[in-house]
């Protein structure tokens, strides 16, 4: 009994610790987005909130360089080893966002949600890969971000 204790414990730990690397609020660059190996022409910036893993959804805003942005949720699950982002819907009753630099964000925000696994993650840069986004189902997706 005191083993499955641990051992759900450092689960949790191990989690927790991915979590509150990530979480540390401000801004992570997406270094690297493609879809089979194709390349995104414009990468995004996410702006992550302060957050209590256990409390709440964790937020975030995915930012484009034309000022669009959309908001998201995000969790690390796994031990650490399982990333999810889904796109929160930010529209205005009518099924439209407000402006195109934010329909663009939206767009790319919902197309790229979804499960990913964790490949890598540092303190300051992490990876993450699926065939399961939303908009690119079967395509291998690969997101690579930097802490700014």
């Amino acid at each position: 009994m005191i083993a499955i204790i641990t051992i759900g414990m450092a689960s949790c730990n191990k989690t927790k610790k991915v979590s509150k690397r990530f979480i540390k609020p401000g801004e992570w660059k997406v270094t690297t987005l493609t879809v089979d190996g194709t390349a995104e022409a414009e990468l995004p910036t996410w702006e992550i909130k302060d957050c209590d893993i256990y409390g709440s959804s964790c937020e975030g805003e995915w930012k484009n360089d034309e000022g669009g942005h959309s908001e998201f949720i995000w969790q690390f699950r796994d031990k650490g080893d399982t990333f999810e982002i889904s796109r929160q819907a930010e529209e205005d009753g009518h099924g439209h966002t407000h402006d195109h630099a934010a329909e663009e964000a939206a767009a790319q925000c919902y197309n790229f949600s979804g499960v990913y696994e964790v490949v890598s993650s540092k303190k300051d840069e992490m990876e993450f890969k699926t065939t399961s986004a939303l908009g690119y189902s079967g395509k291998e997706v690969i997101i690579k971000i930097t802490k700014q």
